[in-house]
């Protein structure tokens, strides 16, 4: 390993750094489950929210995934292509679309949910129950400094 891929101790301290570096890691690990189901990262998280909530439009997505509109468009469209999501005109504007799964895109979906909760697991079974409650409360607070209700 050399200097770049070791944080050094100064930067540990920071929270945000912290945050930084889990993030990339499990990240990095999501896209390892998911790449042999053909899938990035961000697909499986469309897939997820359109499984939870379907009819979803492409700015309910742009806000949950926390991407651009020119970024779900594309995301969407692709979906399509392998045939994953139907695009629907919704019932109260036609210029609006709505994203709904397929069975396919079902399929796939539990497949990655699946995959994905592996990696989850792997990192809540790192900490006690009372570390993990800790831990999101504490996560918790810090997300209100840069998002306040």
């Amino acid at each position: 390993m050399d200097s770049r891929t070791v944080p050094s101790s100064e930067m540990m301290d920071s929270p945000a750094h912290i945050v930084k570096v889990l993030y990339i890691m499990i990240r990095r690990e999501i896209e390892t489950v998911l790449r042999p189901l053909g899938l990035t990262p961000q697909q499986g998280q469309a897939l997820y929210a359109l499984s939870q909530s379907p009819g979803l439009t492409n700015r309910e997505l742009e806000q949950q995934l926390m991407i651009e509109k020119s970024s779900v468009t594309s995301l969407m469209n692709g979906m399509e292509k392998k045939g994953w999501v139907i695009r629907r005109s919704h019932p109260e504007d036609a210029r609006m679309r709505q994203n709904e799964l397929t069975a396919s895109g079902q399929q796939i979906h539990q497949a990655a949910h699946a995959a994905v909760e592996e990696v989850k697991l792997r990192s809540r079974s790192a900490l006690t129950a009372e570390e993990l409650q800790q831990l999101t409360g504490l996560l918790s607070k810090l997300h209100q400094v840069y998002h306040p209700s």
